[in-house]
Protein backbone atom coordinates (compact mmCIF):
# COMPACT_ATOMS: atom_id res chain seq x y z
CA UNK A 1 0.00 0.00 0.00
CA UNK A 2 2.83 2.49 0.83
CA UNK A 3 4.73 1.70 -1.66
CA UNK A 4 1.68 2.15 -4.60
CA UNK A 5 1.04 5.21 -2.62
CA UNK A 6 4.62 6.46 -3.52
CA UNK A 7 3.85 6.32 -7.09
CA UNK A 8 1.40 8.72 -7.13
CA UNK A 9 4.00 11.25 -4.73
CA UNK A 10 6.75 10.67 -7.32
CA UNK A 11 5.01 10.93 -10.73
CA UNK A 12 2.93 13.91 -10.07
CA UNK A 13 5.13 16.71 -11.64
CA UNK A 14 5.11 14.70 -14.70
CA UNK A 15 1.56 14.14 -15.14
CA UNK A 16 1.34 17.87 -14.22
CA UNK A 17 3.72 18.16 -17.15
CA UNK A 18 1.43 15.64 -19.34
CA UNK A 19 -1.25 18.29 -19.48
CA UNK A 20 0.55 20.93 -20.21
CA UNK A 21 1.20 19.22 -22.87
CA UNK A 22 -2.16 18.42 -23.93
CA UNK A 23 -2.64 22.76 -22.99
CA UNK A 24 -0.38 22.97 -25.84
CA UNK A 25 -1.40 20.37 -28.48
CA UNK A 26 -5.12 21.62 -27.60
CA UNK A 27 -4.53 25.40 -28.53
CA UNK A 28 -2.51 24.40 -31.21
CA UNK A 29 -5.77 22.36 -32.68
CA UNK A 30 -8.05 25.22 -31.95
CA UNK A 31 -5.86 27.14 -33.92
CA UNK A 32 -5.32 25.20 -36.90
CA UNK A 33 -8.03 22.74 -36.91
CA UNK A 34 -9.93 23.63 -39.94
CA UNK A 35 -12.74 21.64 -38.81
CA UNK A 36 -13.39 23.85 -35.93
CA UNK A 37 -13.64 27.06 -38.10
CA UNK A 38 -10.69 29.15 -36.44
CA UNK A 39 -8.13 28.69 -38.68
CA UNK A 40 -10.23 30.40 -41.24
CA UNK A 41 -9.74 33.77 -39.39
CA UNK A 42 -6.06 33.51 -39.10
CA UNK A 43 -3.74 35.21 -41.56
CA UNK A 44 -0.73 35.87 -39.91
CA UNK A 45 2.02 33.04 -40.52
CA UNK A 46 3.30 34.16 -36.91
CA UNK A 47 0.30 32.98 -35.27
CA UNK A 48 0.70 29.68 -37.22
CA UNK A 49 3.86 29.01 -36.56
CA UNK A 50 3.07 29.48 -33.38
CA UNK A 51 0.23 27.06 -32.78
CA UNK A 52 1.85 24.48 -35.20
CA UNK A 53 5.15 24.91 -32.38
CA UNK A 54 2.53 24.12 -29.52
CA UNK A 55 1.41 21.06 -31.40
CA UNK A 56 4.69 19.36 -32.25
CA UNK A 57 5.93 19.75 -28.62
CA UNK A 58 2.64 18.62 -27.23
CA UNK A 59 2.48 15.55 -29.59
CA UNK A 60 6.45 14.55 -28.22
CA UNK A 61 5.39 14.72 -24.59
CA UNK A 62 2.09 12.79 -24.84
CA UNK A 63 3.23 10.11 -27.44
CA UNK A 64 6.52 9.73 -25.20
CA UNK A 65 5.29 10.26 -21.85
CA UNK A 66 6.24 6.54 -21.18
CA UNK A 67 9.68 8.10 -21.15
CA UNK A 68 9.09 11.04 -19.18
CA UNK A 69 7.44 8.25 -16.19
CA UNK A 70 10.72 6.31 -16.59
CA UNK A 71 13.02 9.85 -15.95
CA UNK A 72 11.23 10.50 -13.18
CA UNK A 73 11.23 7.00 -11.48
CA UNK A 74 14.87 6.76 -11.88
CA UNK A 75 15.97 10.52 -10.65
CA UNK A 76 17.24 10.31 -7.11
CA UNK A 77 18.37 12.90 -4.90
CA UNK A 78 22.30 11.43 -5.39
CA UNK A 79 22.73 9.57 -8.57
CA UNK A 80 21.08 11.03 -10.65
CA UNK A 81 22.81 11.46 -13.04
CA UNK A 82 24.38 7.70 -13.27
CA UNK A 83 20.75 6.77 -13.15
CA UNK A 84 18.99 8.60 -15.47
CA UNK A 85 21.67 8.10 -18.39
CA UNK A 86 22.05 4.46 -17.87
CA UNK A 87 17.96 4.12 -17.81
CA UNK A 88 17.79 6.28 -21.64
CA UNK A 89 20.83 3.48 -22.38
CA UNK A 90 18.72 0.65 -21.48
CA UNK A 91 15.81 2.13 -22.63
CA UNK A 92 17.66 2.48 -26.24
CA UNK A 93 18.45 -1.31 -25.82
CA UNK A 94 15.32 -2.49 -24.84
CA UNK A 95 13.70 -1.11 -27.83
CA UNK A 96 16.87 -1.73 -30.12
CA UNK A 97 16.23 -5.67 -28.98
CA UNK A 98 12.99 -5.18 -30.36
CA UNK A 99 13.05 -4.61 -33.46
CA UNK A 100 16.14 -6.96 -34.37
CA UNK A 101 13.88 -10.12 -32.30
CA UNK A 102 10.03 -9.38 -33.21
CA UNK A 103 8.44 -11.29 -35.38
CA UNK A 104 7.08 -9.08 -38.89
CA UNK A 105 3.78 -10.11 -39.23
CA UNK A 106 2.27 -8.99 -36.52
CA UNK A 107 -0.28 -5.64 -37.11
CA UNK A 108 1.30 -2.46 -38.19
CA UNK A 109 -0.06 -0.84 -35.23
CA UNK A 110 2.27 -3.44 -33.02
CA UNK A 111 5.44 -1.26 -34.35
CA UNK A 112 6.12 2.59 -33.31
CA UNK A 113 8.47 4.59 -34.63
CA UNK A 114 9.66 5.56 -31.12
CA UNK A 115 12.80 8.38 -30.71
CA UNK A 116 12.91 7.93 -34.45
CA UNK A 117 14.24 4.29 -34.09
CA UNK A 118 14.21 2.45 -37.38
CA UNK A 119 16.10 -0.13 -39.37
CA UNK A 120 15.86 -0.31 -43.14
CA UNK A 121 19.54 -1.63 -43.90
CA UNK A 122 21.25 -4.85 -42.07
CA UNK A 123 23.61 -7.34 -42.49
CA UNK A 124 20.72 -9.50 -42.23
CA UNK A 125 18.88 -10.56 -45.37
CA UNK A 126 15.31 -10.03 -43.93
CA UNK A 127 15.83 -6.82 -42.81
CA UNK A 128 16.52 -5.17 -45.82
CA UNK A 129 13.10 -5.44 -46.93
CA UNK A 130 11.08 -2.68 -45.68
CA UNK A 131 11.70 -0.73 -42.43
CA UNK A 132 11.80 -2.21 -39.12
CA UNK A 133 10.28 -0.47 -35.83
CA UNK A 134 10.03 -1.04 -32.62
CA UNK A 135 7.35 -3.18 -30.69
CA UNK A 136 4.94 -0.50 -28.86
CA UNK A 137 5.16 -1.59 -25.71
CA UNK A 138 3.88 1.86 -23.92
CA UNK A 139 4.55 1.79 -19.91
CA UNK A 140 5.39 -2.05 -19.82
CA UNK A 141 9.04 -0.92 -21.15
CA UNK A 142 8.99 1.73 -18.27
CA UNK A 143 8.24 -0.43 -15.74
CA UNK A 144 10.71 -2.83 -16.78
CA UNK A 145 13.63 -0.33 -17.69
CA UNK A 146 12.80 1.72 -14.34
CA UNK A 147 13.05 -1.64 -11.74
CA UNK A 148 16.41 -2.87 -13.54
CA UNK A 149 17.61 0.67 -13.55
CA UNK A 150 16.86 1.17 -9.74
CA UNK A 151 18.09 -2.43 -8.97
CA UNK A 152 21.46 -2.10 -10.85
CA UNK A 153 22.34 1.30 -9.02
CA UNK A 154 21.41 -0.41 -5.53
CA UNK A 155 23.10 -3.40 -6.25
CA UNK A 156 26.39 -0.90 -7.12
CA UNK A 157 25.84 0.78 -3.84
CA UNK A 158 26.05 -1.76 -1.65
CA UNK A 159 29.84 -3.20 -3.08
CA UNK A 160 32.28 -2.28 -1.84
CA UNK A 161 34.94 -2.31 -4.72
CA UNK A 162 34.89 0.22 -7.30
CA UNK A 163 33.07 -1.52 -9.72
CA UNK A 164 32.88 -5.03 -11.81
CA UNK A 165 36.59 -4.49 -12.57
CA UNK A 166 39.48 -2.29 -11.07
CA UNK A 167 39.40 -0.40 -14.21
CA UNK A 168 35.61 0.41 -14.62
CA UNK A 169 33.92 2.67 -12.18
CA UNK A 170 30.68 2.05 -10.14
CA UNK A 171 28.66 4.47 -12.47
CA UNK A 172 30.16 2.82 -15.38
CA UNK A 173 29.08 -0.65 -13.90
CA UNK A 174 25.31 0.65 -13.22
CA UNK A 175 24.91 1.93 -17.34
CA UNK A 176 26.62 -1.67 -18.47
CA UNK A 177 24.20 -4.06 -16.09
CA UNK A 178 21.33 -1.88 -17.23
CA UNK A 179 22.07 -2.21 -20.74
CA UNK A 180 22.80 -5.61 -20.54
CA UNK A 181 20.06 -6.73 -18.67
CA UNK A 182 17.30 -4.49 -20.62
CA UNK A 183 18.89 -5.64 -23.88
CA UNK A 184 17.63 -8.95 -22.72
CA UNK A 185 14.60 -7.96 -21.21
CA UNK A 186 13.66 -6.16 -25.12
CA UNK A 187 14.66 -10.49 -26.22
CA UNK A 188 11.95 -11.71 -23.95
CA UNK A 189 9.38 -9.01 -24.05
CA UNK A 190 10.07 -9.83 -28.77
CA UNK A 191 8.73 -13.49 -28.04
CA UNK A 192 6.05 -12.94 -25.24
CA UNK A 193 4.12 -9.69 -26.91
CA UNK A 194 2.58 -11.24 -29.80
CA UNK A 195 0.56 -13.01 -27.38
CA UNK A 196 -0.62 -10.27 -26.19
CA UNK A 197 -1.20 -8.56 -29.59
CA UNK A 198 -3.40 -11.88 -30.69
CA UNK A 199 -5.58 -11.02 -27.85
CA UNK A 200 -5.85 -8.17 -28.55
CA UNK A 201 -6.80 -8.88 -32.43
CA UNK A 202 -9.42 -11.12 -31.03
CA UNK A 203 -11.16 -8.67 -28.76
CA UNK A 204 -11.51 -6.44 -31.90
CA UNK A 205 -13.00 -9.34 -34.00
CA UNK A 206 -15.40 -10.11 -31.32
CA UNK A 207 -16.60 -6.58 -31.64
CA UNK A 208 -16.04 -6.05 -35.17
CA UNK A 209 -18.64 -8.57 -35.54
CA UNK A 210 -21.54 -6.45 -34.08
CA UNK A 211 -20.33 -3.02 -33.72
CA UNK A 212 -24.26 -2.07 -33.59
CA UNK A 213 -24.60 -4.03 -30.44
CA UNK A 214 -24.18 -1.82 -27.29
CA UNK A 215 -22.76 -5.09 -25.22
CA UNK A 216 -19.43 -4.57 -28.05
CA UNK A 217 -19.51 -1.09 -27.90
CA UNK A 218 -19.29 -1.13 -23.99
CA UNK A 219 -16.36 -3.66 -24.33
CA UNK A 220 -14.79 -1.58 -26.98
CA UNK A 221 -15.60 1.78 -24.10
CA UNK A 222 -13.58 -0.36 -21.38
CA UNK A 223 -10.66 -1.62 -23.85
CA UNK A 224 -10.07 2.10 -25.22
CA UNK A 225 -9.56 3.61 -21.91
CA UNK A 226 -7.04 0.80 -20.26
CA UNK A 227 -5.15 0.57 -23.19
CA UNK A 228 -4.80 4.37 -23.52
CA UNK A 229 -3.15 4.73 -19.64
CA UNK A 230 -1.17 2.18 -21.13
CA UNK A 231 -0.09 4.52 -24.29
CA UNK A 232 -1.30 1.09 -26.04
CA UNK A 233 -4.02 3.10 -27.21
CA UNK A 234 -3.60 2.70 -31.03
CA UNK A 235 -3.65 -1.06 -30.76
CA UNK A 236 -7.12 -0.84 -30.48
CA UNK A 237 -8.58 2.71 -31.67
CA UNK A 238 -6.84 2.41 -35.68
CA UNK A 239 -9.12 -0.48 -36.54
CA UNK A 240 -11.96 1.25 -35.50
CA UNK A 241 -10.92 4.29 -36.31
CA UNK A 242 -9.50 3.98 -39.69
CA UNK A 243 -10.22 0.05 -41.08
CA UNK A 244 -13.09 -1.52 -42.30
CA UNK A 245 -13.62 -2.96 -38.36
CA UNK A 246 -14.96 0.61 -37.96
CA UNK A 247 -17.46 0.13 -41.13
CA UNK A 248 -17.22 1.24 -44.28
CA UNK A 249 -19.59 3.45 -46.67
CA UNK A 250 -19.63 3.71 -50.64
CA UNK A 251 -20.20 7.55 -51.14
CA UNK A 252 -21.65 9.06 -54.77
CA UNK A 253 -18.92 8.78 -56.57
CA UNK A 254 -18.59 4.96 -55.46
CA UNK A 255 -15.61 5.34 -53.24
CA UNK A 256 -15.93 3.22 -50.56
CA UNK A 257 -14.32 4.86 -47.52
CA UNK A 258 -13.53 2.37 -44.04
CA UNK A 259 -12.98 3.59 -40.61
CA UNK A 260 -15.47 5.44 -38.52
CA UNK A 261 -13.46 9.09 -38.84
CA UNK A 262 -13.22 9.01 -42.18
CA UNK A 263 -16.82 8.18 -42.77
CA UNK A 264 -17.67 10.89 -40.17
CA UNK A 265 -15.44 13.29 -41.71
CA UNK A 266 -16.47 12.70 -45.60
CA UNK A 267 -20.59 12.60 -44.79
CA UNK A 268 -20.08 15.94 -42.56
CA UNK A 269 -19.54 18.56 -44.99
CA UNK A 270 -22.44 17.51 -47.50
CA UNK A 271 -24.84 17.09 -43.78
CA UNK A 272 -25.66 13.84 -44.85
CA UNK A 273 -25.01 11.38 -41.88
CA UNK A 274 -26.34 8.34 -42.71
CA UNK A 275 -25.57 4.84 -40.91
CA UNK A 276 -23.75 4.61 -37.64
CA UNK A 277 -20.79 7.10 -38.13
CA UNK A 278 -19.70 8.95 -34.93
CA UNK A 279 -20.85 5.77 -32.36
CA UNK A 280 -16.87 5.47 -31.43
CA UNK A 281 -16.96 8.59 -30.32
CA UNK A 282 -19.98 10.20 -28.33
CA UNK A 283 -19.22 9.57 -25.18
CA UNK A 284 -15.78 11.37 -25.55
CA UNK A 285 -18.00 14.63 -25.22
CA UNK A 286 -19.93 13.51 -22.27
CA UNK A 287 -16.53 12.47 -20.77
CA UNK A 288 -14.79 15.68 -22.31
CA UNK A 289 -17.24 18.58 -21.54
CA UNK A 290 -19.28 17.09 -18.65
CA UNK A 291 -17.92 14.43 -16.07
CA UNK A 292 -14.58 15.38 -15.85
CA UNK A 293 -14.97 18.84 -14.78
CA UNK A 294 -17.72 17.86 -12.24
CA UNK A 295 -14.50 15.12 -10.82
CA UNK A 296 -12.53 17.78 -10.95
CA UNK A 297 -14.41 20.22 -8.74
CA UNK A 298 -15.79 17.09 -6.35
CA UNK A 299 -11.72 16.98 -5.79
CA UNK A 300 -11.49 20.68 -5.16
CA UNK A 301 -14.41 20.62 -2.85
CA UNK A 302 -12.62 18.03 -0.83
CA UNK A 303 -9.85 20.33 0.58
CA UNK A 304 -11.00 21.97 3.85
CA UNK A 305 -8.22 24.50 4.11
CA UNK A 306 -9.51 27.70 2.88
CA UNK A 307 -6.28 28.84 1.68
CA UNK A 308 -4.99 25.97 -0.07
CA UNK A 309 -8.35 26.01 -1.47
CA UNK A 310 -7.47 29.76 -2.93
CA UNK A 311 -4.39 28.30 -4.53
CA UNK A 312 -6.19 25.27 -5.84
CA UNK A 313 -9.24 27.55 -7.77
CA UNK A 314 -6.95 28.79 -10.49
CA UNK A 315 -5.74 25.23 -11.57
CA UNK A 316 -8.76 23.71 -11.35
CA UNK A 317 -10.25 26.18 -13.46
CA UNK A 318 -7.33 25.62 -15.95
CA UNK A 319 -7.92 21.85 -16.03
CA UNK A 320 -11.44 22.37 -16.63
CA UNK A 321 -10.89 24.53 -19.78
CA UNK A 322 -8.76 22.37 -20.89
CA UNK A 323 -11.18 19.67 -20.60
CA UNK A 324 -13.41 21.55 -22.55
CA UNK A 325 -11.23 22.64 -25.21
CA UNK A 326 -8.74 19.67 -25.85
CA UNK A 327 -9.56 17.10 -23.10
CA UNK A 328 -7.90 15.63 -20.21
CA UNK A 329 -9.05 12.32 -20.05
CA UNK A 330 -5.18 10.54 -20.26
CA UNK A 331 -3.62 12.73 -17.51
CA UNK A 332 -7.23 12.52 -15.28
CA UNK A 333 -6.89 8.59 -15.75
CA UNK A 334 -3.28 8.19 -15.16
CA UNK A 335 -4.12 10.45 -11.70
CA UNK A 336 -6.87 8.20 -11.18
CA UNK A 337 -4.59 4.51 -11.19
CA UNK A 338 -1.86 5.87 -9.24
CA UNK A 339 -3.80 7.63 -6.56
CA UNK A 340 -7.61 5.79 -6.17
CA UNK A 341 -7.27 2.75 -8.53
CA UNK A 342 -10.84 2.16 -7.33
CA UNK A 343 -12.37 5.19 -8.79
CA UNK A 344 -10.55 4.31 -12.39
CA UNK A 345 -12.67 1.16 -12.66
CA UNK A 346 -15.90 2.97 -12.05
CA UNK A 347 -14.70 5.08 -14.32
CA UNK A 348 -13.96 2.28 -16.68
CA UNK A 349 -17.51 1.15 -16.15
CA UNK A 350 -19.48 4.16 -16.63
CA UNK A 351 -17.71 4.75 -19.65
CA UNK A 352 -18.77 1.48 -21.15
CA UNK A 353 -21.99 2.13 -20.06
CA UNK A 354 -21.77 5.25 -21.83
CA UNK A 355 -21.15 3.67 -25.22
CA UNK A 356 -23.88 1.28 -24.45
CA UNK A 357 -26.60 3.91 -23.79
CA UNK A 358 -25.27 5.78 -27.08
CA UNK A 359 -25.56 3.02 -28.80
CA UNK A 360 -28.81 1.69 -27.85
CA UNK A 361 -30.72 5.48 -28.18
CA UNK A 362 -28.90 5.79 -31.70
CA UNK A 363 -26.96 8.92 -30.48
CA UNK A 364 -23.77 9.60 -32.64
CA UNK A 365 -21.68 12.87 -32.29
CA UNK A 366 -18.60 11.24 -34.85
CA UNK A 367 -14.94 13.19 -35.10
CA UNK A 368 -13.66 15.06 -37.90
CA UNK A 369 -10.59 14.74 -38.30
CA UNK A 370 -8.07 14.29 -41.48
CA UNK A 371 -4.83 13.24 -38.78
CA UNK A 372 -4.54 9.49 -38.70
CA UNK A 373 -2.79 9.74 -35.09
CA UNK A 374 -4.73 8.12 -33.11
CA UNK A 375 -2.48 8.46 -29.13
CA UNK A 376 -2.45 12.41 -30.37
CA UNK A 377 -6.34 12.97 -31.25
CA UNK A 378 -8.47 15.15 -29.25
CA UNK A 379 -11.95 13.92 -29.85
CA UNK A 380 -15.06 15.38 -28.01
CA UNK A 381 -13.90 18.95 -27.07
CA UNK A 382 -16.58 22.18 -26.34
CA UNK A 383 -15.22 23.89 -30.32
CA UNK A 384 -16.32 20.65 -32.02
CA UNK A 385 -19.52 20.39 -30.21
CA UNK A 386 -20.53 23.90 -31.16
CA UNK A 387 -19.44 23.51 -34.05
CA UNK A 388 -21.64 20.98 -34.85
CA UNK A 389 -24.75 23.38 -34.19
CA UNK A 390 -25.15 24.56 -37.53
CA UNK A 391 -25.78 21.22 -38.61
CA UNK A 392 -29.76 20.75 -38.21
CA UNK A 393 -29.78 16.57 -38.57
CA UNK A 394 -27.88 16.96 -35.13
CA UNK A 395 -29.59 19.05 -33.48
CA UNK A 396 -31.50 16.49 -31.70
CA UNK A 397 -28.00 14.19 -30.66
CA UNK A 398 -26.63 17.79 -29.53
CA UNK A 399 -29.67 18.02 -26.95
CA UNK A 400 -29.29 14.44 -25.88
CA UNK A 401 -25.35 14.26 -25.64
CA UNK A 402 -26.12 17.65 -23.36
CA UNK A 403 -28.92 16.35 -20.99
CA UNK A 404 -26.43 12.90 -20.82
CA UNK A 405 -23.60 15.27 -19.85
CA UNK A 406 -25.20 17.04 -17.10
CA UNK A 407 -26.37 13.73 -15.23
CA UNK A 408 -23.12 12.59 -15.73
CA UNK A 409 -21.40 15.74 -14.34
CA UNK A 410 -23.84 14.99 -11.23
CA UNK A 411 -23.18 11.38 -10.69
CA UNK A 412 -19.18 11.84 -11.22
CA UNK A 413 -19.06 14.72 -8.77
CA UNK A 414 -21.26 12.45 -6.06
CA UNK A 415 -19.12 9.44 -6.66
CA UNK A 416 -16.13 11.23 -6.18
CA UNK A 417 -17.06 12.28 -3.01
CA UNK A 418 -18.52 9.64 -2.19
CA UNK A 419 -15.37 7.51 -2.81
CA UNK A 420 -13.01 10.02 -0.76
CA UNK A 421 -15.20 10.09 2.30
CA UNK A 422 -16.29 6.81 2.31
CA UNK A 423 -14.18 4.80 0.54
CA UNK A 424 -11.05 5.60 -0.29
CA UNK A 425 -9.52 3.14 2.20
CA UNK A 426 -10.47 -0.11 -0.10
CA UNK A 427 -8.82 -2.25 -1.90
CA UNK A 428 -4.92 -2.01 -0.53
CA UNK A 429 -6.25 -1.10 3.53
CA UNK A 430 -9.43 -2.74 3.34
CA UNK A 431 -10.78 -2.54 7.20
CA UNK A 432 -7.91 -0.36 8.83
CA UNK A 433 -9.49 2.61 9.31
CA UNK A 434 -9.85 2.83 12.57
CA UNK A 435 -6.30 1.58 13.23
CA UNK A 436 -4.89 4.18 11.21
CA UNK A 437 -6.84 6.81 13.39
CA UNK A 438 -5.90 6.03 16.47
CA UNK A 439 -2.10 5.68 15.08
CA UNK A 440 -1.99 9.04 13.75
CA UNK A 441 -3.64 10.18 17.07
CA UNK A 442 -1.27 8.62 19.05
CA UNK A 443 1.68 9.58 16.76
CA UNK A 444 0.65 13.33 17.63
CA UNK A 445 0.95 12.77 21.26
CA UNK A 446 -3.04 12.17 21.78
CA UNK A 447 -6.32 14.26 21.23
CA UNK A 448 -6.07 17.28 23.48
CA UNK A 449 -2.55 17.72 21.52
CA UNK A 450 -4.61 18.14 18.21
CA UNK A 451 -4.64 21.87 17.62
CA UNK A 452 -6.64 21.49 13.96
CA UNK A 453 -6.35 19.01 10.83
CA UNK A 454 -6.77 19.79 7.40
CA UNK A 455 -7.23 17.53 4.21
CA UNK A 456 -6.73 16.98 0.43
CA UNK A 457 -7.12 14.29 -2.15
CA UNK A 458 -3.33 13.20 -1.18
CA UNK A 459 -2.45 14.04 2.55
CA UNK A 460 -3.80 15.46 5.38
CA UNK A 461 -2.23 18.53 7.77
CA UNK A 462 -1.94 17.93 11.32
CA UNK A 463 -1.13 20.52 13.71
CA UNK A 464 -0.42 20.12 17.16
CA UNK A 465 -0.20 22.35 20.65
CA UNK A 466 3.49 20.82 21.64
CA UNK A 467 5.68 19.16 19.15
CA UNK A 468 7.83 17.39 21.98
CA UNK A 469 4.91 15.25 22.51
CA UNK A 470 4.22 14.33 19.17
CA UNK A 471 6.19 11.15 16.95
CA UNK A 472 5.34 11.43 13.21
CA UNK A 473 7.95 8.90 12.55
CA UNK A 474 5.89 6.24 13.28
CA UNK A 475 3.21 6.50 10.84
CA UNK A 476 5.72 5.69 8.24
CA UNK A 477 4.86 2.01 9.31
CA UNK A 478 1.28 2.19 8.97
CA UNK A 479 1.47 3.33 5.60
CA UNK A 480 2.30 7.04 5.33
CA UNK A 481 4.37 7.70 2.36
CA UNK A 482 6.04 10.85 3.17
CA UNK A 483 5.98 13.08 6.11
CA UNK A 484 7.27 16.63 6.10
CA UNK A 485 6.73 20.03 8.21
CA UNK A 486 5.41 23.08 7.35
CA UNK A 487 4.15 26.45 8.89
CA UNK A 488 0.74 24.89 9.25
CA UNK A 489 1.91 21.64 10.71
CA UNK A 490 2.78 18.33 9.68
CA UNK A 491 1.68 17.23 6.37
CA UNK A 492 1.24 13.62 6.06
CA UNK A 493 0.76 12.03 3.33
CA UNK A 494 -1.46 8.76 3.01
CA UNK A 495 -2.87 9.20 -0.46
CA UNK A 496 -6.54 8.84 -1.26
CA UNK A 497 -7.23 8.07 2.39
CA UNK A 498 -6.35 11.17 4.05
CA UNK A 499 -10.06 12.67 3.63
CA UNK A 500 -11.02 9.37 5.51
CA UNK A 501 -8.40 9.52 8.37
CA UNK A 502 -8.66 13.55 8.81
CA UNK A 503 -12.85 12.91 9.57
CA UNK A 504 -12.04 9.98 11.62
CA UNK A 505 -9.57 12.44 14.26
CA UNK A 506 -12.26 14.95 13.99
CA UNK A 507 -15.20 12.53 14.98
CA UNK A 508 -12.31 12.06 17.77
CA UNK A 509 -12.10 14.95 19.21
CA UNK A 510 -15.27 16.22 19.04
CA UNK A 511 -16.28 12.74 21.05
CA UNK A 512 -13.34 13.91 23.53
CA UNK A 513 -14.89 17.46 23.99
CA UNK A 514 -18.38 16.07 24.37
CA UNK A 515 -16.70 13.49 27.20
CA UNK A 516 -15.31 16.49 28.93
CA UNK A 517 -18.32 18.91 28.59
CA UNK A 518 -20.85 15.38 30.17
CA UNK A 519 -18.51 15.08 33.12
Amino acid sequence: MRNWRSFYEILKFPLEIILIAFIMLGTGNLLTNPALGISAYITSEYVRAAAEMFMTGGRFVIVCFPLVFLIRLVTRRSGSGTTVLSALAGYLAFLAATIFFTRADLPATAYSSILGMSVSRSSIPAFNQGVHYPLQTGVVATVIVAAITNWSYNRTRKRNEDGIFAFISKEASVAIRTVFLCALSGVAVSFVWPFFIAFIQRVIRFISVDTSNPVNLGLYGIMNRLLGVMNLGTLIRTPFWYTNAGGSWVNLAGVSIAGDVNIWTNQLPSNALVGMAGRFFTPYYILNIFAVPGMIWAMYSLHTDAMERRRLRITCLIASAASLVCGTLLPLELMLVLLCPLLFVFHLGYTAILYAICQSLHMYLGYASTDTSTITALPGTLPEYLNYIQYPSLSQTLLYVAAAGVISMVIYFLVTRLYFRHMAIDLFDNGNRERLVKATIKAAGGVENIKMTQSGISSMTLSVYDPNKADMDRLKKMGAFRIYETRAGYVICFGAASTMIRMGVTTAIRDSIRSVNTN
